[in-house]
């Protein structure tokens, strides 16, 4: 009996479909009682059958329900036909849109609404903004934004565009086609032009193992035997064609996921050997991700439920930071965690039923959209994902092929997976008992307490072959990559760990421990870095993204720091490195967005903090003495920064950039904006992360 559909057969087919394999049973997880998804002609979940009549709101024992019953299909039915007969008429685009409710509320309280920075009588103190700057320069390297004060009542993409399943297209630069001249080229909801995009069968193969090989034991969301099965049978029996009437599109995005995550982290040399130059992975990876997001839409996803849909999700997060669609992965995550929960992946335990294979595939994506939930907590301060109901078990520590437990010392694909998830399960319990504090002293104690629960798990409980020890030779290649991505990776959850009182421990001597800690964690990322950059590994989006975090927590402690200061130097060079190296990565929106804040930062900072040993003339001392005797020393006012940064940015890009107005027959799949989106909460320093990874042109 299947337990997940597209695991175990060659093809995934699509639903309805026959072919000559033996006959399966669509996507389920049994759990106990079997529960029968049947699929019906729009693949339309129908009655789950182990539901007691009590509880399925389709089956009905009693004569006055079926009667009742019967009257609603009436009047549905009239509704239909009256619909049918007078279509709805489109708004006309010159008709004023209804003011926001929350706009009338402040008109009716004579509060006006201001966007931007507020006058200096309604916005908080210097000190206030003060306390939350790391925040904010870190949602900005991030391509997130937290708790705006105001929230769009609707989107402005759904006033300026149309969008229909399937239909996604991303906006043409320069190198993409020049003009719209070549008719339907460009429009992805075809499949003949999802076709188009696929590699010769060889190429693909070369992406597909260089991913199993070199990158799946970063993120480990699929079961890599069981995809080279699908794609093999893809090859022979259905010729490669997405157009074959048995082809799951579900699986078509999860092979694109697959190939957007290869061409986008493979590193300089390895691209060229496959034969992709600079240009094309370019192009290739957006229209990759682009072609995964259609084919998911286009196959109806949120009904359909699939395993083969999450494990598209789940790897698409490889790509997406990169090009800049953190937002819409968020989004697209979300749902997966509740597809996931609707096939039961949530529950696989020990005495559950079916395949060790399909089991084993479910448990490595479910740990893997567990690591992804926990780990963006602090971008919303709260999780899709309760652990007390996550009763799944770890993925198998285990070679792919033979599914045996072997000991944690020994390194498998599922290995650097499983540890992390160790690691991410802290952060919903910090969160928890950060919540249940009512003051500054026991929040700190929440702090200290998982900041050392963290050190023991990374340090005391790390595998053998994630520690320094020499490298055997019998070890898979990336056990050096996996090494540098884990110091990276858990020096930047230390830094999560203590995010809400780094920045009160740049002014309060009592969270003195939380300064020098993440003053820490942040060299050891930048020095990290440093290794990963002159090496020939997958390029991680998690790299560039935590050093630019690095980066930015030592300008907020050269900030705080007196100019005489001996680490001054210091601090200055390995951001001006990191700047340098940043700009040196291509295809990358979280490296060129982190090389324009951190250089605005850079040139702040620099000119605040003056070298050590300078000399100093009396006019200096009389200069000061003034200064002194009016006011306190002046702090970094990072609303004002960050409204200088913007305004910037956009003349900038006004000066040599068009804005494409998008058409209605054209559904565009838009890179994450922000201050277009909805009033800018300027005020908040949790914002000044998304700096980093927003395109201000848009």
């Amino acid at each position: 009996m299947t337990l997940l559909h597209g695991i175990d057969s060659p093809v995934p087919l699509a639903h309805g479909v026959k072919s000559n394999v033996p006959k399966q049973s669509p996507a389920r997880i049994v759990l106990g009682d079997p529960v029968a998804h049947e699929t019906r002609n729009h693949g339309r979940r129908a009655t789950v059958s182990h539901l007691p009549a009590a509880l399925s709101p389709l089956v009905t024992t009693d004569a006055q329900d079926e009667s009742e019953l019967m009257m609603l299909r009436r009047r549905i039915t009239d509704l239909e036909t009256e619909l049918q007969r007078r279509p709805i008429q489109s708004p006309s685009v010159h008709e004023p849109y209804p003011e926001p409710t929350m706009h009338r509320i402040r008109a009716a309280d004579e509060e006006p609404i201001h966007q931007g920075i507020a006058n200096e009588t309604q916005s908080p103190s210097g000190d206030t903004v003060a306390e939350d700057a790391a925040s904010i320069l870190e949602f900005l390297a991030w391509g997130r934004r937290k708790n705006p004060d105001l929230l769009p009542v609707t989107s402005p993409e759904a006033i300026t565009q149309a969008s229909t399943v399937g239909d996604v297209q991303i906006p043409q630069t320069h190198s993409d086609l020049a003009s719209s001249d070549e008719g339907n080229f460009d429009d992805l909801s075809q499949t003949s032009v999802l076709q188009l995009l696929l590699p010769e069968p060889q190429k693909t193969w070369e992406l597909v193992l260089w991913h199993e090989n070199c990158l799946l034991w970063y993120h480990c969301s699929y079961y890599g035997p069981c995809l080279r099965t699908q794609l093999k049978s893809f090859y022979d029996k259905c010729d490669g064609s997405i157009e074959h009437p048995g082809i799951d599109l579900q699986w078509v995005a999860f092979l694109f996921s697959v190939l957007a995550g290869s061409i986008i982290c493979l590193p300089a040399e390895a691209a060229e050997r496959f034969g992709f130059d600079e240009r094309e992975r370019d192009i290739l990876s957006k229209r990759w991700f682009q072609a995964a997001i259609t084919c998911l839409n286009k196959a109806d996803f949120a009904s359909n439920h699939s395993i083969l849909s999450i494990q598209a999700i789940t790897t698409l997060t490889l790509s997406a930071h990169m090009l800049g669609f953190s937002n819409l992965q968020s989004t697209y995550l979300a749902a997966s965690v509740r597809i996931a929960q609707s096939l039961g992946i949530h529950r696989l335990t020990a005495t559950v039923p079916g395949g060790e294979v399909e089991k084993e595939a479910a448990r490595r994506v479910w740990s893997q959209i567990c690591c992804q939930d926990w780990f963006s907590l602090p971008f919303s301060d709260t999780y899709l994902i309760n652990p007390a109901y996550s009763k799944s078990e770890p993925p198998l520590n285990c070679h792919d092929g033979h599914l045996t437990s072997l000991p944690d010392s020994i390194p498998t694909v599922a290995g650097y997976s499983r540890f992390l998830g160790k690691i991410a399960r802290i952060m919903p319990q910090l969160q928890d008992g950060l919540m249940s504090c009512n003051t500054l002293f026991t929040k700190y104690e929440q702090v200290l307490k998982w900041d050392k629960q963290l050190r023991t798990i990374a340090i005391a409980n790390r595998p053998r072959y994630l520690s320094n020890v020499p490298l055997e030779p019998d070890w898979p290649v990336w056990v050096h990559w996996a090494r540098r991505s884990l110091a990276i990776s858990s020096s930047h959850k230390i830094i999560m760990i203590h995010r809400s009182f780094l920045s009160k421990s740049f002014s309060n001597p009592a969270f003195a421990f939380t300064r020098k800690t993440c003053l820490a964690a942040s060299k050891t990322i930048m020095k990290e870095y440093k290794c990963v950059f002159e090496e020939d590994g997958p390029v991680l989006w998690i790299h560039q993204a935590f050093a630019v975090a690095a980066s930015i927590i030592l300008i907020l402690d050269l900030l705080h720091s007196g100019p005489g200061e001996p680490s001054n130097a210091e601090h200055l060079q390995l951001i001006k490195d990191m700047i340098g190296m940043l700009h040196k990565c291509r295809n990358s929106t979280i490296a060129a967005r982190g090389v324009t804040l951190l250089t605005s930062l850079y040139d702040e900072v620099s000119g605040r903090v003056a070298p050590q040993g300078s000399k100093r003339t009396s006019s200096d001392d009389i200069d000061e003495s003034n200064e002194r005797s009016q006011k306190k020393p002046r702090l970094f006012n990072v609303p004002a920064f960050v409204k200088a940064f913007c305004n910037n940015q956009r003349a900038q890009a006004s000066q040599t950039s068009q804005v494409e107005v998008p058409t209605v027959a054209t559904s565009v799949l838009l890179a994450d904006t922000f201050f277009d989106a909805g009033p800018f909460d300027e005020e908040s320093i949790e914002n000044l992360f998304y700096l980093a990874s927003q395109d201000l042109s848009m």
